[in-house]
C-alpha cells in the first residue's frame, strides 16, 4: 500500500494488488487471534474495483468477544491500537504506519454484537452490484478530495450523509 500522510487526502485509481495485500493481512490476523476471529474482509474504497480510493488498506474483523481481543499481537506487528472508536466498546481500531508516518492500513475490529462490521460489508457489497451508485460516490469522493486536500476529518465528513443513504438500503 503507497499509504496517506495523516489527516491528508490522496485518491488514486484502482489497484489490483490490493486484494493480494488484504490475503496477507487476512492470514496474518488467523494467526494472530485465531478462535477469536469470526469473519475477515476487505472492505472500504480499496475493496471497490470500479472507484478511486485513498490508498489504505480497510480490513474489517469480526470477533466472537471484543474483551478477548489481544491488542498487544497487532502491536507486535507494528500496529498503533486506537482504542474504541466513535464511543462504542464494540468497535476498536489499529492503525499501521510506516516510518513517514504515512497511513497504510485500518484494521476494523467488531465484537459479534455490532452491526458495524455487516455495514461495511453491506456498503462493498451494495457499490459493487450498483454501478451507478458506485460511480455517484467516486464522483462525491474526488469532489471533496479537491476541495479538502489537507483536511481528512472534513473530507470523511462530507461522504457522511450518502454512506448512510446506502446503509438505509442494504439489509444486514
Amino acid at each position: 500500500m503507497e499509504g496517506v500522510k495523516r489527516y491528508r487526502v490522496r485518491l488514486l485509481s484502482h489497484n489490483p494488488d490490493w486484494s493480494h495485500e488484504f490475503d496477507t493481512v487476512k492470514l496474518m490476523l488467523q494467526e494472530q487471534w485465531k478462535d477469536n476471529i469470526l469473519d475477515i474482509q476487505h472492505v472500504g474504497s480499496t475493496a471497490i474495483p470500479r472507484i478511486c480510493a485513498k490508498p489504505i488498506l480497510d480490513v474489517a474483523v469480526r470477533l466472537r468477544s471484543i474483551s478477548d481481543m489481544n491488542p498487544s499481537l497487532l502491536e507486535q506487528n507494528g500496529y498503533s491500537y486506537c482504542g474504541i472508536q466513535h464511543g462504542d466498546p464494540l468497535y476498536h481500531l489499529f492503525v499501521l504506519r510506516d516510518d513517514e508516518e504515512l497511513s497504510l492500513q485500518h484494521i476494523h475490529c467488531y465484537d459479534k454484537a455490532s452491526p458495524g462490521f455487516y455495514q461495511l460489508v453491506g456498503f462493498r457489497d451494495y457499490l459493487n452490484t450498483h454501478p451507478e451508485t458506485a460511480d455517484k460516490y467516486a464522483e462525491l469522493k474526488q469532489k471533496l478530495a479537491k476541495e479538502y486536500p489537507e483536511d481528512r476529518v472534513s473530507y470523511t465528513d462530507g461522504k457522511h450523509d450518502f454512506i448512510l443513504s446506502v446503509y438505509k438500503k442494504i439489509s444486514y
